[in-house]
């Protein structure tokens, strides 16, 4: 899985973000993935991994009645994602959607930050360095989070660390959903 985080920083009225770039897939729009959406052709002469997931979390600042706040969802790219014919299991694909429903927790974290943080867009330059650090944090700790679930799932092969990540990963995502307007 190669995380990347799609940056759109701006600081305008109103104005949502549900621009995918291509065929992309929002959490929100497709929250469960199926083998059939991993299009990209997997390396030739690659022994490892089995698959790999292009996902990550696209977001845009912007202030909405006078307050910085933030449209941030994950995404799933299908054309930048692949699995090796011989190698599409149940237990795979489970470890593969730990990494979109990730991006997904991460996406939910950094909206409540942002809309917790409560910084007026009275300065907007201010306002928009603020929510630029606030990003960069999230990205770095989302980023160290994917390093650590592969290291604790054995790169999802280790089927009881896989269920509790996947468990615990699940219950963030209930409880984080149960935050948002």
């Amino acid at each position: 899985m190669i995380p990347r985080l799609v940056l759109a920083l701006l600081l305008i009225s109103s104005m949502p973000l549900y621009a995918q770039s291509g065929s992309d897939l929002t959490w929100p729009q497709h929250p469960t993935l199926a083998w059939d959406d991993f299009k990209g052709q997997p390396p030739p002469h690659v022994a490892f991994p089995s698959a790999l997931s292009d996902t990550g979390f696209k977001f845009q600042l912007i202030c909405r009645s006078g307050m910085l706040d933030i449209d941030a969802y994950a995404f799933f790219s299908p054309t930048g994602s692949w699995v090796k014919p011989n190698q599409k299991t149940a237990e795979l694909l489970k470890h593969e959607q730990g990494h979109f429903n990730m991006a997904e927790v991460y996406a939910l974290r950094l909206r409540k930050a942002v809309r917790d943080a409560k910084i007026s867009c009275d300065d907007r330059a201010r306002a928009n360095a603020g929510g630029q650090k606030m990003v960069a944090g999230f990205q770095a700790d989302w980023e160290n989070a994917e390093r650590q679930y592969e290291q604790d799932t054995q790169d999802g092969t280790d089927l009881a660390k896989q269920a509790a990540a996947s468990n615990r990963i699940d219950a963030d995502l209930a409880a984080l959903n149960g935050n948002q307007p």
